[in-house]
């Protein structure tokens, strides 16, 4: 028979104590009930564990066993059980989640799908902003978390953690002569406008951009996005092409080209929160964001 673990917690009280009235004390139970549980932890082991020397006991060699064997057992029983608690807690919170516009196709339905699976009692709250005001949020407390994307100037008290990199495509009009090209590559492009972020809060893509750029030993010709629309209309009136993830639009864009760039320059998308947010609730979403992205490794 399997002893309870209310019989193994008596008996590690009282081995710890050495005497079965203090430990008793300490468990707020009479001293004959708990001589009594010890002798049932006895009668289904079929062991003796403790022997009894006028007010002291001594420890037999079975009894040192289920000892260290004992608190480790109960070391993981209560882990579980606070993770159990902490696992309601958590699912029941209620979350404010910043996504940049880049997310909005892929990876934030992903992430709050999986959210509403394994805590679908959570509420997440959703508002979009760039990335460099929403990491301001979340440093200033008005968000709990955001999804970012190239981050590189990250906010005092924001931690930045990697979420996922996207391969990037370069956008160009359905009928631009590289647009039927399995790849394109920045050499390709030198003779191009490129489109770059208009606004300093996403200066890290643009930043990214022209950083690959500048590796490759070609100056660009670029233009600031007139439009906050992630370059479409912008590529559709021809003022430009734009080098981006290709999950920031839908599946199928009439009158759009998305063509992989080669060699693979690859695009951060990041999940900030604030230091020290270290809450159930928290701690669960990170778990998920964690599972999201070494499922695209």
């Amino acid at each position: 028979m399997t002893p309870e673990l209310r019989l193994i917690r008596y008996f590690v009280a009282v081995a710890q104590e050495g005497n079965v009235t203090r430990a008793a004390e300490g468990l707020h139970i009479s001293q004959p009930s708990l001589s009594a549980a010890i002798k049932q932890l006895e009668e289904q082991l079929g062991v003796e564990l403790l022997k009894r020397l006028g007010g002291r006991v001594t420890i037999t060699p079975a009894g040192e066993l289920l000892l260290e064997r004992g608190r480790a057992l109960l070391e993981h029983a209560d882990t579980v059980a606070e993770e159990v608690r902490h696992r309601q807690s958590a699912g029941s919170a209620r979350l404010r989640l910043g996504l940049t516009p880049t997310a909005r196709y892929g990876i934030a339905p992903e992430f709050l799908g999986a959210c509403s699976t394994e805590a679908p009692a959570m509420m997440i709250y959703t508002s979009e902003d760039t990335t460099g005001a929403l990491l301001r949020d979340v440093g200033a407390g008005r968000l709990d978390l955001a999804i970012t994307f190239c981050a590189s100037e990250p906010v005092q008290g924001v931690q930045l953690e990697p979420l996922r990199d996207e391969p990037a495509v370069v956008h160009l009009p359905a009928d631009h002569p590289l647009a039927m090209r399995s790849h394109v590559t920045l050499h390709d492009l030198a003779g191009e406008t490129i489109l770059v972020a208009a606004s300093r809060d996403s200066s890290g893509f643009t930043d990214r951009v022209l950083t690959a750029f500048a590796e490759a030993g070609i100056a660009p010709k670029t233009r600031p996005d007139p439009y906050p629309d992630l370059g479409l209309q912008a590529v559709r009136e021809g003022l430009g092409v734009v080098i981006y993830a290709r999950s920031a639009f839908p599946d199928r864009l009439a009158g759009s080209a998305f063509v992989p760039l080669g060699p693979p320059l690859t695009l951060p998308f990041q999940l900030a929160v604030r230091d020290g947010m270290k809450t159930a609730p928290m701690r669960m979403v990170l778990a998920i964001a964690e599972s999201l992205s070494l499922a695209k490794t």
